[in-house]
């Protein structure tokens, strides 16, 4: 089956490369703003067709009757333009006393390929949108200050007492006699913890280093926490 699989595929080009591109890896909503937006441009000379939708996080599904909405859900997008995306609040559904995270799905749908040897690859792009309600009365880096970090035996601890959602990136670990381990790390929620194993030799580390995602997207190092 292996052998005729690949014998089939030497009949055909892949093009899976991505024809729609967006230009942020996050949006941030503000609660005091009628809406949010994020450009996208189709980098190739043909004309695409993009769907798009919202999820809460589970890309196989596609919730209906969400309190966000993205415009347009579907549009044509011809080679070497652009377009944007408009995400709108209803008003009702979202808590105000925290972020609220979506995913914004962008599904690119090429034209039909005019060599039939090719074999086209539909892409789908997937970033967060943050809904921040106005009245939260902190920042992202007041509240990476305020995170609780702790060791508990071989499990690496992080308390998130605040509204905002933080995505971590990688965290640097320091033993005792100065060895050093990293370890990639995720999301930690308003007012949740998460539990995040330690890798072999770092079960003594007494401080770290961690980066998390900023709100242009871009990664910040926060230096010297103790445990």
């Amino acid at each position: 089956m292996r052998k005729l699989f690949a014998a089939t595929l030497c009949f055909f080009s892949l093009n899976a490369v991505a024809g729609i591109q967006v230009d942020q890896t996050r949006v941030i909503y503000n609660g005091n703003a009628k809406s949010a937006s994020l450009d996208i441009h189709n980098d190739q000379p043909d004309t695409y067709m993009v769907q798009t939708w919202l999820d809460y996080g589970d890309k196989s599904q596609v919730p209906q009757n969400m309190p966000m909405q993205v415009i347009p859900p579907i549009l044509k997008l011809a080679g070497k333009k652009e377009a944007v995306l408009r995400f709108v609040y209803s008003g009702n559904g979202l808590p105000q006393d925290r972020e609220s995270l979506f995913w914004v799905n962008i599904q690119e749908i090429p034209p039909a390929p005019k060599n039939e040897n090719v074999l086209q690859i539909a892409v789908r792009t997937r970033i967060k949108l943050f809904y921040r309600p106005t009245g939260l009365n902190t920042t992202l880096p007041q509240q990476i200050a305020a995170l609780k970090w702790q060791r508990q035996g071989n499990q690496l601890m992080v308390e998130n007492n605040g509204p905002l959602n933080i995505t971590l990136g990688v965290i640097s670990l320091t033993g005792g006699a100065g060895n050093k381990r990293e370890i990639n790390a995720d999301m930690v929620k308003a007012f949740d913890r998460i539990s995040i194993p330690l890798p072999a030799g770092a079960e003594n580390a007494k401080r770290l280093n961690f980066t998390y995602i900023n709100d242009f997207g871009g990664n910040t190092q926060v230096n010297d926490i103790s445990l």
